[in-house]
């Protein structure tokens, strides 16, 4: 059998790790390149990117750590092979695992020319790994095809191995569709019928009426519209949201929602009212909710957690913010002040629910916004009266907001979450898609007895280094709690931006654009 050979670049092994099997890898779905029956090089220079790459505590550094024990497992069995020079590509290791062979490339010494990278040059050490095996093979007994492919997904990389008559080539697999937690579908209407007068839908009658949709999952929230019947609702408060149920998999029926009229502020759209049901449902202890900037998850979650607190719910809300940084220690302060920007979106989302809804402030403002520089005995002096109603209605929020703070809020570094057990309590981690796979598995074992836990985020704006919409901590608590009595899960579209209308047309217009403004 002639087999393809791939010489991998490091970037190719630390963000598809199960490229190097095992017991416990998984083949990739829908690969770009089908490596099943490959013969597979890694060059050394790869090797020691991912031993200095080891120590670190990002994904990064435990995908290395993963693929160095792998490839000791492969290459510890190889007795009887000397690895010198060429002699491994003639005989290379076989996986127990898999049907792919396996070679560790060493540089021994440089091609004639001028091309001879440093030994710091570890991209340049790639490169000449490549040239190496192409010429090597060539001479082997056994062929394994007269191409050889350099796979990486580094550009810079590509530019100079091209330049140097290597043929490279991207890797990468189809990542599956996430889980959004809800479906906004059309459904008959006998099965709208019985759901409005019921006040149920057995999982046999959705079977049964909607036989070409995917299985129903725990907690998911159905957006149904019918086909003829026309859907009333409450035009002036949108909270009545009669035509959307909740999977309750325990019993198998879908439920409409119960507790979106308790929420503490009114709700403006669908996606809102299955926020705050879940939030409200004392029965699902954690709430992930992703979606674009504007969408009021920040807003929701931190409006809810005031309000159990202060009704007693709980003892109080510690908030994790996520920080690009592992460390918080480089900033000057004690650690609230060292945490304060990172929290500023939680306290400006208390300081927007008192401007909506405490009466003494609201009336300061309507009657600032009423009379302005009219009342006083001049013109100046209405705008100095003006002025210092303004200073008074930001000073009144900046003490109730620090004063609702330090009685139902606290923040701590992730550091510092390790180990915690957030019983009796709301854990909220804001920004979630900036922590990594690592992090992630630990903050959502923070969740203690009677606590409840508020994950959210948007993949879409990730910051974080070595992180991206298919590889972040958010990504991994979606996949990793689905189909969960304990969870729901919830994901906002673009036209359920609240914040303002031009966030919601940028939003919209970024979804729906084919290309990048810097193509066109």
């Amino acid at each position: 059998m002639q087999r393809k050979t791939y010489v991998l670049d490091t970037n190719i092994i630390v963000d598809y790790v199960d490229i190097i099997p095992d017991q416990s890898s998984r083949p990739p779905e829908d690969p770009t390149i089908d490596l099943s029956e490959a013969h597979i090089v890694i060059p050394t220079a790869v090797i020691r990117e991912l031993s200095s790459f080891k120590k670190e505590t990002s994904d990064r550094g435990r995908a290395a750590r993963i693929a160095l024990k792998r490839l000791r497992g492969i290459f510890e069995n190889c007795s009887g092979h000397e690895f010198k020079d060429f002699y491994e590509l003639n005989c290379p290791i076989e996986s127990e695992f898999s049907d792919q062979l396996f070679s560790i490339f060493p540089i021994s010494h440089k091609l004639d020319g001028d091309f001879n990278p440093s030994s710091t040059d570890m991209d340049g050490q790639i490169i000449l790994a490549a040239m190496e095996v192409a010429r090597c093979l060539s001479n082997c007994f056994v062929s394994y095809g007269s191409e050889i492919i350099l796979l990486t997904n580094d550009n810079g990389l590509a530019i100079r191995a091209a330049a140097r008559g290597v043929k490279t080539s991207r890797y990468g697999h189809k990542y599956p569709e996430p889980y959004t937690g809800r479906r906004d579908l059309e459904v008959p209407d006998e099965l709208f019928s019985r759901f409005m007068s019921a006040g149920y839908i057995s999982r046999e009658d959705w079977e049964n009426l909607m036989p070409n949709e995917p299985p129903l999952v725990a907690n998911e929230f159905l957006v149904m519209t019918p086909k003829t019947i026309k859907l009333l609702l409450k035009c002036d408060n949108l909270d009545y949201f009669p035509h959307i149920g909740r999977y309750d998999a325990d019993i198998g029926l879908i439920f409409p929602l119960k507790y979106v009229s308790r929420f503490p502020c009114p709700v403006k759209n669908p996606g809102q009212a299955i926020y705050a049901e879940a939030l409200m449902d004392p029965d699902i202890p954690v709430v992930i909710c992703t979606g674009p900037a504007g969408s009021g998850k920040t807003f929701m979650a931190t409006v809810y957690a005031y309000e159990a607190c202060k009704s007693g719910q709980f003892i109080g809300t510690t908030v994790v913010p996520c920080l690009v940084e592992d460390s918080v220690g480089f900033l000057p302060g004690n650690m609230n002040e060292k945490l304060d920007p990172s929290v500023q979106p939680i306290k400006n989302a208390l300081r927007n629910y008192l401007l909506q809804f405490d009466k003494d402030i609201v009336k300061m403002l309507r009657n600032v916004q009423k009379f302005g520089t009219s009342q006083g005995d001049s013109q100046e002096r209405g705008r100095n009266s003006d002025q210092q109603s303004q200073k008074s209605i930001k000073t009144r929020l900046r003490d109730q907001v620090n004063m609702i703070w330090e009685n139902w809020f606290d923040n701590v570094p992730i550091e510092h979450a390790r180990g915690r057990d957030f019983a009796h309590e709301i854990a909220f981690y804001d920004e979630f898609q900036d922590q990594n796979r690592s992090q992630a598995d630990t903050l959502i074992k923070r969740i203690g007895e009677a606590g409840k836990m508020i994950i959210t985020g948007d993949i879409e704006q990730v910051h974080a280094a070595y992180l991206d919409k298919d590889n972040n901590g958010l990504v991994f608590a979606r996949n990793e709690l689905i189909d969960s009595r304990l969870v729901a899960q919830i994901s906002f579209t673009e036209d359920e931006v609240v914040r303002h209308p031009l966030v919601k047309m940028i939003a919209e217009r970024q979804k729906n654009r084919k290309t990048p403004p810097s193509a066109r």
